[in-house]
């Protein structure tokens, strides 16, 4: 089996690529980043071509079909939804929406394709009391939740009607070594560790670590 990582140089994907060397899984990885360094995160010889899914998509491809991978785990986006808005939407809907279904309008006429994994977001269910359901209503509550739920809803269209085999993550504050310290999860453990107040965001009120 061959694993095709796509958004292949942000943290998430760089720990993934480590596990796949760890079981010897042969594995490559597209992103529009520039080669991660050899630290910690990649610390096996990571095969990486430096391609922007929505501006070089005939580049993409052309690794995809030099390559032919078995499966293909997609953590390519626009992110944060603090971010999306104003101005920046378009961005989230060029990338998330209209850059990916392009791809996978390609991806669809290639016969080497078992699996496609979409890493999407459990922001799609808005603020919930208690864990969200699969079978949960979408409420989301940024440009970028809602660019999110977009792709995820096409890709569930493309199962329905053409048979494209694909499954939706939705992960939720998820942590990994090198991720960027202002995310919620680090954040909170380096408060904790210094005995700082965590900020919030949206009016809450701080909490003391």
């Amino acid at each position: 089996m061959k694993i095709g990582i796509l958004g292949g140089g942000g943290c998430f994907a760089l720990n993934f690529a480590s596990v796949c060397s760890e079981r010897n899984i042969a594995h490559f990885g597209i992103g529009r980043s520039q080669k991660p360094p050899a630290f910690w995160q990649v610390e096996h010889h990571y095969r990486y071509w430096k391609l922007h899914i929505v501006d070089e998509l005939p580049a993409v491809m052309a690794v995809l079909d030099t390559e032919r991978p078995d499966v293909i785990v997609n953590y390519a986006a626009q992110g944060e939804g603090a971010a999306s808005f104003e101005g920046n939407a378009p961005d989230f809907f060029r990338t998330n929406v209209w850059g990916l279904s392009r791809l996978v309008i390609e991806l669809r006429k290639r016969d080497y394709l078992k699996r496609f994994i979409n890493i999407s977001t459990s922001e799609l269910y808005g603020s919930t009391e208690l864990p969200a359901k699969e079978t949960d209503p979408y409420k989301p509550s940024s440009p970028y939740a809602i660019s999110k739920a977009a792709f995820d809803q096409y890709l569930v269209s493309m199962h329905k009607n053409f048979g494209f085999p694909m499954n939706i993550l939705r992960p939720s504050n998820c942590y990994v070594e090198g991720q960027q310290l202002y995310r919620i999860v680090p954040k909170t453990i380096v408060s904790a560790l210094t005995g700082k107040t965590l900020p919030l965001q949206g009016g809450g009120r701080a909490m003391k670590s």
